[in-house]
């Protein structure tokens, strides 16, 4: 793969936002990604970490370990992904791994936060990006407190399929391929691995679903989406036509900016 710049990365999928002007000034944007390969550690939980990461190509995972030695999977983030925002001081409270082989943009914090000073249309570039990863959290929060074992797991593996075809590589209807064991699953879902076999087992029996093999096979996508209540709008990365026109040419009034999302 030839090396690609931040600037370019942002105009091609799954943001596929023109930036115009707005990028030219700005020096990170001219950085390239850094390949990590499988089962790195790319920002260990504790760490002071002063890094935002983008991730470009890959899968990854942001975890935290427990003091009895449990973990929890917070995410799996994929491409256009982004990855600790500074918001306080201290150390990292999660872990970033490279499940596979990763490509993934790394801005020194005090870079980024001067650009987004000076720049209102990369504000409102990072700000969609980061409503797009609360959403998710929200759902996963939700599949963990109130859907049941089936319906958790069917509504993640449809979610990976969304976001792995936001990218351009992946379809939607068929299946993908999937790295993640059953282990992760059960640290993603919240749920003990004999559970999250039991479930891939009842899924697969009812033909909707079939996980093995690193493959997730959609055997019925209309039975599974509605047995998940998965609706993909919170994944998508939409912007109203008027901004788009103002960050396609790099001006963004005052009087504009509060309604670019």
């Amino acid at each position: 793969m030839a090396e690609q710049t931040l600037l370019q990365f942002f105009q091609s999928l799954p943001t596929g936002i023109a930036l115009g002007h707005a990028g030219a000034d700005v020096d990170f944007l001219d950085s390239t990604a850094r390949i990590y390969a499988t089962n790195t550690v790319v920002g260990r939980q504790g760490d002071t970490n002063s890094r935002i990461f983008i991730v470009q190509s890959g899968w990854t995972s942001v975890c935290r370990h427990l003091p009895n030695g449990n973990r929890q999977i917070i995410d799996t983030p994929l491409k256009g992904d982004v990855l600790d925002l500074p918001s306080a001081d201290g150390g990292s409270v999660n872990s970033l791994i490279a499940v596979t082989a990763a490509t993934i943009f790394e801005i020194p914090g005090h870079s980024f936060a001067k650009a987004l000073d000076r720049n209102a249309t990369l504000g409102a570039l990072f700000s969609r990006m980061v409503a797009r990863q609360h959403q998710i959290a929200a759902e996963r929060l939700t599949s963990v407190c109130r859907r049941s074992a089936l319906e958790r797991t069917a509504h993640f593996l449809l979610e990976l399929g969304e976001r792995l075809a936001a990218g351009g590589a992946y379809g939607t209807q068929a299946g993908y391929d999937c790295p993640l064991t059953q282990h992760d699953l059960a640290d993603v879902l919240g749920l003990t691995q004999i559970h999250v076999n039991r479930t891939l087992r009842e899924l697969r029996e009812r033909d909707m679903v079939s996980f093995r093999s690193g493959s997730v096979e959609f055997l019925n996508r209309q039975k599974l989406v509605k047995l998940a209540g998965f609706d993909k709008g919170y994944l998508q990365y939409s912007w109203p036509q008027a901004p788009q026109k103002l960050l396609a040419s790099g001006h963004v009034p005052s009087s504009a900016r509060s309604v670019i999302p």
